[in-house]
């Protein structure tokens, strides 16, 4: 029953990223942009330059019941079916979304660090040129910088505008990008909906926007830098280097160079669609369904969102094919080609083999890739694993005993291992019974509490 449960949880996340891959959308093909973004603008300061804390012991870093800013106690960190990210920097703050009970500020995105929660921003908060911030759960995936700044997509009622894209930090709330704005780079195009952004360290931000344009809707893939938003890649997108033209575009990974890694299917192309880098790079196209993995067996389809690290090292989840067969993958690809870093099959360490994984994988500086897999004949049905090519090991098992005595819970549907500088990852667990907490984990740097 424990294997069952597991593929049950990660059923969700398959379905999504066939979804990806498999829908198109023909639309009138625009001008394409390949030449990259304009250098990096810094519109806040980079944060000294401090050795990264001790890491510490596995532990609980915020959970249900706990005290919430403003007042209430935090209830879920999850919304059905969506993933859960809980981003971890070098301090050891971690940024979440959680819902609030008892309190007029029901849902929103906080910051934990050594155990004091700070409000970044909640429901009921003003937005810069009128309205408030009305939910969250859309799609509640923040993202977080070094300086603690967070990034983040939110609707918004009584304003001119429906929905937006914020960036939070010392100076308050700022709008990035509202629906109903003109599009910049599609000609009578117009901003109505956003996926999750990534942030960098210099506040830039790279996100895929919802246009319309006439009748028809598109996804936008854009730069933010720092003064003005500057459109990469959209779909119609006419890809005279690659073949074919752009159509669904995944979510986008910006690291502190400028350089942006996203998963993309392509219409009338060489390949069905791949992994792009573009911003401070020229757009093209990294690896392709129908290339091989190292193994040989040939890749299918990619994940629904990437990680890129300063390096510009990337991380992807895959499906792979061989004699007929099909199994999933975490890969990583460098500048010295692609490694498979898990397998569908394949011993996990601590024991086991691996038999799917979570929504998508991460990374982190020294070369440290980070996932969630769920395990057969393994000590545990779900873990979740970090580490260097050829040297991955086992963080957390659901169901472990803590040397604090303290058990981790069932994994929280779709949760996503963040990885962070140092060591640093974190994921979430869900409550199954009236004693159980719904709770984020963090293997954090810092001394353990």
């Amino acid at each position: 029953m424990l294997l069952v449960a597991a593929w049950w949880r990660l059923l969700v996340a398959g379905l999504a990223v066939a979804a990806l891959w498999v829908a198109v959308l023909w639309v009138a093909p625009s001008t394409p942009t390949i030449s990259p973004a304009q250098p990096s603008v810094r519109v806040s300061a980079q944060p000294a330059a401090v050795p990264v804390p001790e890491l510490g012991a596995l532990r609980a870093a915020v959970w249900s019941g706990l005290p919430a800013p403003g007042g209430g106690r935090f209830d879920r960190f999850d919304v059905t079916a969506q993933p859960i990210v809980a981003p971890v920097n070098r301090l050891g703050q971690v940024a979440f979304y959680a819902t609030v009970l008892r309190s007029p500020a029901r849902e929103g995105i906080f910051v934990t660090q050594g155990g004091h929660v700070t409000k970044m921003a909640t429901f009921g908060d003003n937005v810069p040129g009128g309205g408030t911030l009305a939910e969250f759960g859309a799609h509640p995936l923040p993202s977080l910088n070094a300086a603690g700044h967070a990034a983040f997509v939110a609707h918004i009622a009584g304003g001119r505008a429906t929905d937006g894209v914020f960036l939070v930090g010392s100076d308050g709330l700022r709008a990035i990008a509202l629906a109903g704005e003109d599009a910049p780079g599609v000609s009578a195009g117009v901003l109505v909906g956003f996926d999750a952004p990534s942030l960098n360290d210099n506040d830039e931000l790279a996100f895929v926007a919802t246009v319309r344009h006439g009748r028809d809707t598109l996804d936008v893939l854009y730069f933010w830098n720092g003064r003005r938003l500057q459109r990469v890649a959209a779909e119609g997108d006419r890809l005279l280097r690659v073949g074919g033209t752009m159509d669904k575009i995944g979510g986008p990974s910006l690291n502190n160079s400028g350089v942006i890694a996203f998963p993309a299917t392509l219409f009338k192309g060489p390949t069905l669609g791949g992994i792009f880098v573009a911003g401070t790079r020229d757009l093209r196209l990294l690896v392709g369904t129908g290339d091989r993995a190292p193994s040989g067996a040939m890749i299918l389809r990619f994940s629904e969102r990437v990680a890129i690290d300063d390096e510009s090292a990337i991380a992807v989840g895959a499906y792979l094919g061989e004699d007929g067969s099909t199994r999933e993958a975490v890969l990583r690809s460098e500048p010295e080609g692609l490694t498979e870093i898990a397998v569908e099959g394949a011993l996990a360490p601590g024991g086991g083999r691996y038999a799917g994984f979570g929504p998508w994988p991460t990374v982190a500086p020294d070369k440290v890739t980070a996932f969630i897999a769920a395990l057969d004949g393994g000590p545990g049905h779900l873990a979740a694993f970090a580490g260097r090519p050829g040297d991955i090991g086992r963080v957390a098992t659901a169901g472990e005993t803590l040397p604090n005595g303290k058990v981790i819970g069932r994994f929280a549907l779709n949760t996503v291992a963040m990885a962070g500088p140092g060591g640093a990852l974190t994921f979430a667990t869900s409550a199954e019974g009236k004693d159980e907490r719904n709770a984020i984990y963090c293997r954090c740097p810092g001394p353990a509490r």
